[in-house]
């Protein structure tokens, strides 16, 4: 799945219009529910080696909320690992080119609600 496709997906099923933060960031981009502001995903370009990857390839990740239960199983499947700069108990990261589209909109939902 893209950034755009993960972008076009909020909008549509939540009204989400991702926000940029950070100048320092530009390309960071946060999902939050509509009313509360609470996030439930934020959307960034890391270098593989800060996911434990070899490599310096910027690549587009996607951090969500998730049940502590299912991150420590999620966490040991290609495309997924701990969460980058968020509590890692709570929220984990999907590597958006090697997780399928259905899945990463499951997640998108599931974490959507975790964090209402």
């Amino acid at each position: 799945m893209t950034r755009q496709q993960v972008l076009q997906y909020v909008k549509e099923e939540y009204g989400t219009v991702s926000e940029h933060l950070w100048l320092k960031y530009p390309d960071y981009e946060v999902l939050r529910h509509e009313n509360e502001g609470k996030w439930y995903g934020i959307i960034m370009d890391v270098p593989e080696s800060k996911l434990g990857q070899t490599g310096d390839k910027v690549i587009d990740v996607l951090v969500l909320k998730g049940k502590p239960d299912d991150i420590v199983h999620i966490c040991d499947i290609k495309g997924f690992a701990p969460a980058y700069h968020m509590n890692k108990k709570h929220w984990f990261t999907v590597v958006l080119s090697e997780v399928e589209e259905g899945v990463v909109c499951g997640m998108i939902n599931g974490s959507y609600e975790l964090t209402k």
